[in-house]
């Protein structure tokens, strides 16, 4: 049976129940090897849904992450530099 459109949206957001909800409210007084084992099926579940970033998009996003990284480093090191020859020329007056 189609599912409408109100369905279909529903299911997407968050804190709606849908029909997998009221699965796991039965689910709730199985024993602890049956709630281990439907938490293992939806684990794969949602795995299958996830989508993976191929080699170049890891790479460039490390390369970004890596340049980020080096630009805060340089720009502590330089208020570092600066405020410690501030103190050391209060100190030093």
């Amino acid at each position: 049976m189609a599912k409408s459109i109100k369905d279909r949206l529903l299911e997407r957001l968050p804190g709606t129940r849908t029909a997998s909800d009221e699965g796991r409210s039965a689910q709730a007084s199985s024993g602890p090897l049956q709630k281990v084992a439907g938490f293992y099926q939806e684990f794969k579940t949602e795995m299958k849904k996830v989508t993976w970033p191929g080699r170049k998009d890891t790479a460039a996003s490390t390369g970004v992450v890596i340049l980020v990284v080096l630009i805060i480093v340089v720009f502590l090191g330089l208020v570092d530099f600066a405020l410690g020859k501030i103190v050391q020329s209060v100190l030093s007056f």
